[in-house]
């Protein structure tokens, strides 16, 4: 199913902003500690570079991505006014930042007030709202279940690095493990351990058949990015 490197940030493989008194970044998140935030692939924005202010920026970001200016940026955490992920621009600066944006001449809070993105509250188990399932997709396991005599087993839905964009999601047929978030569906159980409910809250899993389907579908809103096969993503 693919590891995550659980020595890292839980923010690690996420694009995300980082809001300093000069500028913001936006990049994926390698590490962050109580010295510094590590952006890979980061692109760096002040207030009116371009013509454009820095809400614009996030916003056109959000929607499109970023041009890459650095391989690897260090921000150290006492400039660190706050940390998001990138997803959430979508709609420009959300309500709770409004006013808050640092500007070239705002001094940053001391490291002690300094707050780190919010993380993603674990859903409990049995949570619905995480995954959803179309009728097609549950009709489409239902059916491997019984031709492939995988009775008694779920549907393992997981996230791990690699593909053309530097996510893939996984499929399997497994046990329930401690620690899974189980999803009831009829004649079945959806798993997925917590690591990957960051990634995949709020997916709809969809299956096409025929020629020309694609065979299962994952329709996500946290990604930014979605390779070809639609088997790799980025968020």
């Amino acid at each position: 199913m693919g590891t995550f490197h659980h020595d890292k940030h839980e923010l690690h493989g996420i694009t995300v902003v980082v809001e300093t008194p000069e500028k913001v970044f936006v990049g994926r998140c390698d590490d962050m500690d109580a010295a510094e935030v590590i952006l890979l692939d980061a692109d760096e924005h002040a207030e009116g570079q371009g013509g454009r202010s820095k809400e614009e920026y996030l916003k056109r970001a959000a929607k499109f991505g970023v041009w890459k200016k650095h391989a690897r940026v260090s921000v150290p955490r006492e400039e660190v006014a706050w940390v998001r992920r990138l997803s959430e621009f979508t709609q420009g600066i959300p309500a709770d930042l409004k006013g808050g944006m640092a500007t070239a001449t705002a001094v940053a809070e001391p490291p002690a007030q300094v707050a780190a993105a919010p993380a993603p509250k674990p859903a409990a188990p049995g949570a619905q709202d995480v995954v959803v399932l179309t009728e097609a997709a549950k009709e489409e396991v239902r059916r491997l279940i019984r031709d492939d005599k995988k009775v008694g087993l779920g549907l393992r839905l997981a996230v791990s690095g690699g593909g053309c964009s530097g996510l893939v999601y996984k499929l399997d047929f497994d046990k329930k493990k401690d620690g899974d978030v189980a999803i009831a569906c009829e004649g079945f159980e959806v798993y997925l351990d917590k690591k990957s409910t960051i990634y995949l809250r709020g997916v709809t899993l969809d299956h096409q058949k025929g020629l020309s389907g694609k065979g299962f579908i994952f329709k996500n809103p946290n990604a930014t990015n979605t390779c070809g096969c639609g088997e790799s993503f980025s968020v």
